[in-house]
């Protein structure tokens, strides 16, 4: 293997984009340190307060948009002072989807995402999007069909977490020196010509995927440098991605979302988070039948 060959690429791949990530990253933390994201929750209140919600819900729905956390702190207040009910708590986990991935958008999408992988990570930020819409719609149903409304009033601060500049130089520029320097010693040594003619998906896919259960920066790392070498075609890079989505489920529900839900809601919790995770599981996997189909 071609050791000074594989830095030199890490090196090109480097100067090129992590210049992206750092202009991306400041002025984000721009403009969360001046307050725009926390003016927009705001603003948003009376557009959802005109989609027939009750006071507690559009609160929570509006804090999501900054934290989740936040968000779903109200909803557990408000139900243990039986301000709403159970099947309120369900609708609003539903709408809370969109915002919430709406804060990872420009958090991690914007910041890191799209500028690594161009259009590719603009298509699946997209998707990912789309699956939120979808969700929240859900949710929007849910809580028509059961006529969830109520007047009481649920008052919640909006703000938001920092976001340094400096954290995402320490956090990650490691992460992609490391990872397309050993993906580059990868590709000389032909790992990814293996015959696994037996796999319903090309290898490269099934290592995209793979590696979000460890690092989800080093599978958006890996997939750039496998598109450059054009192991991955356009359209596998976002199926990869987004089966590295399904495949993270487990262990990001159990890890993250399960411990948060069941500390505020007990046993509520969990029903939230398996109707939440059977609705992402389906409709992620449509849209990787999707993408692979018609792309």
């Amino acid at each position: 293997m071609d050791v000074i060959e594989a830095l030199n690429s890490t090196l090109r791949f480097v100067l090129l984009t992590f210049p992206v990530i750092l202009v991306a990253s400041f002025v984000t933390s721009q403009l969360i340190k001046r307050g725009l994201m926390e003016k927009f929750g705001e603003h948003i209140k009376p557009l959802l307060k005109r989609l027939n919600l009750g006071e507690v819900t559009v609160s929570s729905v509006a804090v999501c948009f900054v934290s989740a956390t936040a968000a779903y702190s109200i909803l557990s207040q408000a139900l243990r002072e039986e301000v709403i009910d159970e099947r309120e708590v369900i609708a609003a986990s539903f709408i809370n989807s969109f915002p919430a991935m709406l804060m990872h958008f420009y958090r991690f999408f914007i910041p890191f995402v799209i500028p690594i992988l161009g259009w590719v990570g603009f298509i699946y930020a997209v998707l990912r999007l789309t699956v939120a819409v979808v969700k929240s719609l859900i949710g929007l149903a849910i809580a028509r069909m059961w006529n969830v409304r109520e007047k009481s009033e649920a008052k919640q601060d909006i703000k938001v977490g920092s976001f340094s500049t400096l954290e995402i130089v320490k956090n990650t520029l490691p992460v992609m020196v490391v990872t397309y320097f050993f993906v580059q010693l990868m590709l000389q040594s032909g790992i990814f010509s293996f015959n696994l003619s037996f796999l319903p998906l090309d290898p490269a896919v099934l290592s995209v995927a793979a590696i979000q259960l460890i690092n989800q920066k080093a599978s958006m790392v890996m997939c750039k440098s496998l598109l450059e070498s054009g192991v991955l075609s356009f359209k596998w890079a976002i199926a990869a991605l987004m089966l590295g989505n399904v495949v993270t489920f487990s262990t990001s529900y159990i890890k993250h979302s399960l411990p948060l839900h069941v500390s505020l809601f007990g046993r509520l919790g969990v029903k939230i988070v398996v109707l939440n995770g059977i609705a992402s599981l389906v409709l992620d996997a449509i849209i990787i039948v999707g993408v692979i189909l018609f792309l």
